[in-house]
C-alpha cells in the first residue's frame, strides 16, 4: 500500500479536528441581491470600511 493512502485512510478514521477563531463585533448584514459585480464590490469596500472604522476585527478561540 502506498504510503499517501496510508495517510488518508488514515485521516478518514480519524479527522483533525480543526479549529478557527470565529469572528466577532461584525457589522450586522441582512441577505443582499445584487445586479452586478460593481454593486456587489461597492457594497464589500462600503463593509470592509465599517469594520475598519470600528477598530478592526476581533476574533474569539472557538
Amino acid at each position: 500500500m502506498d504510503i499517501r493512502e496510508q495517510k488518508i485512510r488514515l485521516w478518514l478514521a480519524h479527522p483533525p479536528r480543526m479549529d478557527f477563531p470565529v469572528p466577532t463585533d461584525l457589522p450586522k448584514f441582512s441577505k443582499k441581491s445584487f445586479r452586478s459585480y460593481d454593486e456587489m464590490n461597492a457594497w464589500k469596500r462600503a463593509y470592509l470600511c465599517e469594520i475598519a472604522a470600528q477598530g478592526g476585527g476581533k476574533w474569539k478561540d472557538s
